[in-house]
């Protein structure tokens, strides 16, 4: 099961990093936990704040029989906490392609990185990072939200965790993890994203200036979106943002 070997630090510069550094002798589904992490990173790069209180944490997972697609992992755990949060009666939505918003408020953040053979990738790690019981810095307070702040009371991490990895791997993994029924993932994710088809988005590609759009069509590994000049595009990679009605 995922978490039967967790390995707990204090500090630790990333937990993402640690399973990069140290999957070939570590069995799939194992589970590194830190209490805070120093350098943590999200899509892009991007700075991840790890400050006591929030939960943060990676799994391994190596493939053998099971789809190889990173994003299916992302997926998993998106929907996971996802689940988690209407268990506290928290609604919440996914953010195309990754984090997990509640309002329009980050809560959760995850990010799949793999490590390749040639064409194919030998281990998946997933990073996942939940604001908890952690204050959120002054200058984030616009664009992120812990748990706390719905519940009002200290979450038990440890719990927590447990909660999360048992419910990702019975509900999701075991269950639809597998190359028939692994679109039965996609489409949950789908369904609980936080655009639809039809909505107007502004866009910020990884190298290029914004632009707004209309969402055509929401496919597994791409968006189809309408550009302002009536162009069909497949959009990629990069931020989306669902524009207020006036």
């Amino acid at each position: 099961m995922i978490g039967d070997r967790t390995i707990f630090f204090d500090t630790l510069n990333s937990t993402n990093k640690y399973l990069l550094e140290n999957w070939q002798v570590l069995p799939s589904e194992t589970v590194v936990w830190a209490k805070q992490q120093q350098n943590a990173y999200g899509r892009k790069g991007s700075f991840w704040s790890s400050n006591s209180g929030g939960l943060w944490f990676s799994v391994l997972f190596k493939p053998k029989k099971r789809p190889v697609n990173p994003w299916h992992y992302v997926r998993l755990y998106s929907l996971t906490v996802y689940d988690i949060l209407k268990e506290y009666d928290i609604q919440a939505q996914i953010k195309w392609p990754n984090d997990v918003l509640v309002g329009d408020k980050k809560i959760c953040g995850i990010l799949s990185e793999a490590v390749y053979a040639g064409k194919n990738p030998e281990a998946i790690i997933v990073g996942v990072g939940i604001n908890v019981n952690n204050c959120i810095p002054e200058e984030l307070n616009a664009k992120a939200t812990s748990l706390i702040e719905y519940t009002s009371k200290q979450a038990n991490l440890s719990k927590l965790l447990s909660r999360i990895n048992h419910i990702a791997y019975y509900r999701y993994y075991l269950k639809y993890l597998k190359d028939k029924s692994v679109s039965v993932i996609t489409k949950k994710w789908i369904n609980a994203l936080n655009i639809k088809v039809g909505d107007s988005v502004e866009i910020i590609p990884v190298d290029g200036s914004p632009f707004y759009a209309e969402i055509s069509s929401i496919n597994p590994d791409y968006l189809e979106i309408l550009d302002e000049n009536y162009n069909v595009k497949n959009f990629f990679a990069g931020e989306i943002s669902v524009r207020t009605k006036k």
